[in-house]
């Protein structure tokens, strides 16, 4: 039997607005950029909130492979993802913003938005997953740290240069949101330009709450960044190709955010669709979620069958891809984990007794806090200020915990994941690709964080 591993675990999240991310992960499109389709893949939903993605793990770490190498040797691949992916953000945004808020919406109508939300998902996806996967195993991490480990007799500390030199030329949707916001003086008008802002899966449109928090917290680079840039050039010497992998870290960085910005958009018109259907059709919200937009499509249809059995999904179930627009869903506990039980491999090495754990260093720095694990939102309100945020991988949702954190540490991910980006824009210490941190730390132990060295000791 084919054994599959847990890639990626998104949380607070809903399976109507993921659902046409994977549908795009199987675009055509894919396999023509790198020879090699998406690998066999399917997901667990646990209470409408959380998606285990599972992938078969040779085919993943032979397709990540493939897209690092890609992304690497082909400029013209990687110049046109960006100029496409630039080219549907502009697209997504003018659609969600001229659909946002909701006027009173006839069925026809709210079928119309759904399809073109799919659509531009769809594609944000086929062109964004080379990107998504070229560091999911640190490929492109650790060809960046060569650079580093060629050189000898260095001034500053690795992670120094890492953060001065892999800073994208372009700032995010939302690092641009935020300045415009810090200035304005009218929260209407922001409210409702930047209704997408840390909205995540499930917003449902930025609030005043939101909006303050905002404001009080700073996050701008310090100034004279370029004239560090230019002095750290000076001592390196870089090479040709050295500086060539730098530029395209920095364009992996720009690409990433800017697919995870623009989508929020769609998830929040999404999100308040379905809203909208809930109360028209007297169930919950959140049962509407676990549709995908086909499913939700039909219903408004007419088809109201499909809302049969939808608890028992919401609760707990497995969505297994069979083609491009089909899945096949297994709900009830026991059909569930005897299909993990086949295909998940459960051994692991012993780990008692670890007292050290190393990671790649995303954002510098050092910290020591009570160390807690963060699996989904609903673990969010776990952090003080102070504390180590540690999780499998982190997300949007995760927001208002990473700003209270003293520093992030990560199983999943390189210096391209969304931990090691919002480490860098909060300035918060970051270790990422640990693999094993949530299998050692537990919550309450005594930890110090050395993201200088990407070295986590437990200390009690």
């Amino acid at each position: 039997m084919v054994k599959y591993s847990l890639l990626n675990q998104d949380i607070d999240t809903s399976f109507i607005n993921i659902e046409t991310t994977w549908t795009g992960m199987r675009s055509p499109l894919i396999k023509k950029q790198v020879g090699f389709d998406i690998p066999d893949s399917f997901c667990e939903l646990i209470k409408g909130t959380t998606l285990n993605y599972f992938q078969n793990q040779k085919q993943a770490q032979q397709f990540s492979h493939l897209c690092a190498q890609a992304v690497v040797s082909n400029k013209k691949l990687l110049r046109s993802i960006k100029n496409k992916t630039e080219k549907l953000s502009l697209e997504v945004f003018k659609m969600a913003k001229n659909n946002y808020p909701l006027p009173k919406l006839k069925d026809e109508t709210i079928i119309k938005i759904l399809l073109a939300s799919r659509n531009l998902q769809k594609d944000l996806a086929a062109w964004g997953m080379v990107v998504a996967f070229a560091d999911v195993y640190g490929e492109i991490t650790n060809q960046v740290m060569d650079i580093f480990g060629r050189r000898k007799n260095l001034i500053h500390p690795v992670s120094y240069y890492l953060e001065i030199l892999t800073n994208p030329n372009k700032l995010s949707q939302t690092a641009l949101a935020y300045q415009e916001i810090r200035k304005s003086k009218n929260d209407k008008d922001v409210l409702n330009k930047y209704f997408w802002l840390d909205q995540g899966y499930i917003g449902r449109g930025l609030n005043a709450k939101q909006l303050k928090a905002i404001k009080l917290h700073k996050t701008e680079k310090e100034s004279g960044t370029k004239m560090l840039e230019r002095e750290i050039l000076k001592e390196l010497k870089l090479t040709k190709a050295e500086q060539n992998l730098l530029n395209i870290f920095r364009e992996l960085v720009y690409i990433k955010s800017l697919r995870s910005d623009s989508r929020q958009a769609l998830y929040v018109v999404a999100n308040n669709i379905v809203d909208l259907l809930a109360a028209r059709l007297k169930v919950q919200a959140k049962y509407l979620e676990a549709l995908s937009t086909l499913e939700l499509i039909a219903v408004i249809k007419g088809k109201t069958e499909i809302l049969a059995g939808l608890a028992a999904r919401w609760q707990r179930s497995l969505i297994i891809p069979l083609s491009l627009d089909n899945y096949k869903i297994i709900s009830g506990n026991l059909q569930i984990e005897k299909f993990l039980q086949a295909r998940i491999d459960v051994a692991q090495k012993q780990l008692e007794g670890i007292a050290e754990l190393k990671g790649q260093v995303a954002q510098p720095g050092k910290a020591c806090g009570k160390a807690r694990l963060i699996f989904g939102p609903q673990h969010n309100s776990k952090v003080k200020k102070g504390d180590i945020l540690v999780s499998v991988s982190t997300s949007p949702q995760l927001l208002p915990a990473m700003k209270l954190a003293a520093a992030f540490v990560t199983d999943m991910g390189g210096i391209t994941s969304h931990a090691a980006i919002v480490s860098r824009e909060l300035r918060t210490p970051c270790i990422v690709g640990t693999k094993i941190a949530t299998k050692i730390l537990h919550d309450g132990d005594l930890v110090e964080v050395d993201a200088n060295k990407g070295i986590i000791k437990i200390l009690k």
